[in-house]
């Protein structure tokens, strides 16, 4: 059975909301930047897309590949939604209680002496700075939601998830061009109530998913 357009935006919703706070395109912007500085504008759309690319395809592979692994091992789908729920609200509420703020990131950032951006777009920009393990873990999570609703929808599902990873790095991109101007704007104070702001919602869709992965591991009790 199709999905309809409800079901599509319900679960767009889902990955945008479980991605967005995670690969923070705001403050990884603010994390990447002293990578960029001394760039012409032409060379950091450049570098900013490459970037964006080599994210996207490593989110869609792991989207793909996810649920195909877990299978492999003979872990049950609703099983996986349950403990990645469980995952993503752990890392939602380290991220609320982190102490970390954005002029630390960036002292750190500025750390790593960089001879050759083009040389670190993949690794260390691309991965771990926009797609980290906590990244990695909430796509797994996902790959492991898009089969719960049968496997007729599945691939239908993987799409919509590929379309919010989409919408959440061309969010990046975008900040990564501007991530100067973005600095200027608001500062480390507003990076961090954007941090936390972000991490709360983190928290919620991974208590929500653990939810729907009792809901369906139990049919009968909800």
């Amino acid at each position: 059975m199709s999905m309809s357009i409800t079901d599509c935006i319900s679960l767009f919703t889902i990955g945008f909301g479980a991605l967005f706070p995670l690969v923070n395109p705001i403050g990884t912007a603010l994390i990447v930047n002293p990578f960029f500085e001394g760039t012409s504008p032409s060379d950091r759309r450049q570098f900013a897309f490459k970037v964006v690319f080599y994210s996207f395809v490593l989110s869609v592979a792991t989207l793909c590949l996810g649920s195909v692994v877990l299978r492999f091992m003979g872990i049950a789908i609703t099983t996986t939604e349950m403990a990645g729920g469980v995952v993503i609200a752990q890392i939602g509420m380290k991220l609320l209680n982190s102490g970390a703020n954005g002029d630390q990131q960036q002292d750190d950032a500025r750390k790593c002496e960089i001879p050759n951006v083009a040389k670190s777009l993949f690794y260390p920009i691309a991965f771990p700075l926009t797609v980290g393990p906590g990244c990695i873990s909430v796509l797994i999570a996902l790959s492991a939601h898009a089969h719960s609703g049968g496997v007729g929808t599945s691939l239908e599902r993987k799409v919509v998830l590929a379309v919010s990873v989409l919408a959440t790095l061309v969010i990046t991109y975008f900040c990564f061009i501007y991530s100067s101007v973005i600095i200027r704007r608001i500062g480390s104070s507003g990076s961090i109530v954007l941090n936390r702001l972000m991490a709360f919602i983190v928290f919620c869709v991974g208590i929500q998913m653990s939810v729907n992965g009792l809901m369906r591991a139990f049919p009968k009790i909800f």
